[in-house]
């Protein structure tokens, strides 16, 4: 069985892996997930392209004014020289850069991150690309660790469905609900999940076809996707013994 993203990166970590790629639907909860790894024992720093370098933690907040003792960390937009100014980071510290499959192919960026892998590995500090999905460029296929985070399970699409009916102050769902629930956003992120579950209840409780239908509309955002509402069922299917 493979194991889960958070007993990856924990090994990743064990061994000094410097450079990792996630592929993941949610930035914000990987690096939830990802951050229980770490007890608060490492700087942990977070690059975008529009809010630069920022810290995640105390530690990540020394890091930074150490690296950068003039200027503003905030400044640092070119996610290049984010990873020139990761050189000077302390031992164990982890840099997220968010978007990572719209700046590795540019060879500025793609020859950044190949120099933090030795120094990186030196001292167990690691690059952590997320992207929801990545293609490495040649020169960084080898060197990179790609790990895949998991849609959430079930038991925690249940979790949401039991949390969202609290946060609005409504009775639990029985079980039978919170099973139609599931299948209905069963495939979505954590955070469009919850996001459609909230927006599916109503005083009367959840409303099952309004949640199905929002999932529909976030599958059709995707480029080539769309979802069939025509009235046949499976067993309307001819001709196709075979495959039925």
């Amino acid at each position: 069985m493979t194991m889960k993203i958070l007993e990856q990166f924990k090994a990743a970590r064990r061994v000094s892996v410097p450079l990792i790629a996630i592929r993941t639907p949610d930035f914000a909860q990987t690096i939830r997930t990802v951050g229980e790894t770490l007890n608060g024992k490492a700087p942990v720093i977070c690059w975008d392209v529009i809010g630069g370098l920022r810290a995640l933690n105390d530690k990540g907040e020394k890091a930074l004014a150490d690296a950068i003792p003039e200027g503003a960390p905030g400044d640092v937009l070119n996610p290049a020289e984010a990873m020139r100014v990761a050189l000077a980071f302390p031992e164990g510290s982890v840099l997220f850069v968010m978007n990572a499959q719209r700046h590795v192919d540019t060879p500025s960026v793609a020859q950044a991150a190949w120099n933090l892998r030795d120094p990186f590995k030196s001292n167990r500090r690691t690059l952590v690309m997320l992207a929801p999905d990545i293609t490495l460029p040649p020169e960084l296929a080898r060197d990179v660790l790609i790990l895949d985070e998991p849609y959430p399970t079930p038991d925690e699409l249940a979790n949401i469905i039991i949390e969202a009916h609290e946060a609005a102050q409504l009775p639990n769902p029985k079980d039978s609900v919170i099973s139609k629930a599931v299948d209905a956003v069963a495939g979505l992120a954590a955070f469009p999940a919850e996001q459609s579950v909230a927006m599916s209840l109503t005083k009367a409780g959840m409303d099952l076809e309004g949640l199905w239908e929002r999932k529909r509309s976030l599958i059709e955002q995707t480029p080539g996707l769309s979802v069939w509402r025509g009235g046949e069922t499976f067993a309307d299917v001819a001709g196709l013994a075979n495959i039925k």
